[in-house]
């Protein structure tokens, strides 16, 4: 690639940034100015039996984002946590400048160790669990090498920011050696490995995501289901006012034959990326990225929260990684991570 060319790809790389951040920071409006919000005509979320110590969550991009600070903020009762090109706790810190640094990969900014020194005062104001229960996590870290929208210094921050809380290298695995794009990887994925574009499903060779996910997080897994079994809708309608969640109407959840007839399973939250909530790209999160056929014979439940996209405050359904709804945002207060504890305590019977 010539000098012109390398400019102009860095340019339009900016510029994507530009429009992306320009989305994710828009303010929210406390008026309630979208259109009334649909109504679910889903079921609600059933209670079963759940082992609420050993949930998980993952999530690619802003939804990897989002993982990172639900597991911060209620680490006591997370096994582990998955980041598809997600950066570290507290990256944007409410700020236009650094939310930007964050994804392209400023070489000042983000720092993991400075993060999470300033994440102090929030576990001494009981806004997030203590620190020292992330040292017993299971942590999973992906870049993919043709990421063109976030780079991969934010994942390096975020592993910096697992090492500085003592997370013990041999339960930190990263993987940086797939010419992978921005997206989850799965042998199903529809798009090319290489691929920047919705539906953020990227088939890269036999390359099994969710499973290497899963696996890290869990370990000793049985073998995964042949075929690929389908979440079902649940009413989100009770987890929140959605004008300050901005949660869709309508969630998703995976319950394997044993853990819907009583067996004692575990929670495993995937959250999706901007543009993919399953009104934009249908099945190809909650299905199509393969982590229901790990949970079939593993005695692990999937749920999949969904945002609503096409409001003003958020059109494109990113998980709130920079502040947009309130400053509570990454800790146990924050409107959409109190929304999604609500999910899974009452999938544990305990709301």
């Amino acid at each position: 690639m010539d000098g012109v060319q390398q400019v102009a790809k860095s340019r339009l790389v900016r510029c994507f940034l530009v429009a992306c951040l320009a989305v994710i920071l828009a303010p929210v409006s406390p008026f309630g100015s979208d259109a009334v919000m649909a109504q679910s005509t889903a079921p609600p979320l059933v209670p079963r039996t759940v082992v609420l110590a050993k949930s998980s969550a993952s999530g690619l991009a802003a939804g990897a984002f989002m993982a990172m600070q639900f597991h911060v903020a209620h680490s006591a009762e997370m096994a582990g946590v998955g980041l598809v090109a997600g950066g570290p706790y507290l990256c944007a810190a409410e700020n236009p400048l650094l939310a930007a640094a964050c994804m392209q990969g400023n070489p000042l900014w983000p720092r993991g160790q400075s993060l999470y020194e300033a994440t102090q005062p929030l576990v001494m104001a009981g806004a997030i669990d203590p620190l020292d229960r992330l040292a017993g996590a299971q942590v999973y870290l992906f870049s993919g090498q043709s990421d063109m929208v976030v780079n991969r210094k934010a994942v390096e921050e975020a592993e910096a920011f697992y090492r500085a809380a003592r997370v013990p290298a041999n339960q930190i695995r990263m993987e940086t050696g797939l010419e992978a794009g921005n997206g989850f990887i799965a042998p199903g994925g529809s798009n090319d490995c290489t691929a920047n574009r919705s539906p953020y499903v990227n088939a890269c060779g036999d390359y099994d995501q969710a499973g290497r996910i899963l696996s890290h997080i869990y370990g000793g897994l049985n073998p995964p289901a042949p075929d690929l079994p389908a979440a079902s809708p649940f009413d989100q309608t009770p987890f929140g006012d959605p004008e300050r969640t901005g949660l869709a109407p309508t969630g998703y959840v995976y319950v394997p034959p044993a853990c819907a007839g009583g067996a004692a399973c575990a929670v495993h939250i995937v959250f999706h990326g901007c543009r993919q909530s399953a009104t934009d790209v249908g099945d190809a999160v909650t299905t199509a990225a393969g982590f229901n056929r790990w949970a079939v014979n593993n005695n692990l439940i999937v749920l999949y929260p969904q945002l609503s996209p096409g409001r003003s405050a958020d059109p494109v359904a990113c998980w709130d990684w920079v502040g947009r709804t309130g400053t509570e945002y990454a800790t146990k207060g924050g409107a959409q991570i109190a929304a999604v504890q609500a999910m899974l305590t009452t999938l544990a019977g305990q709301r």
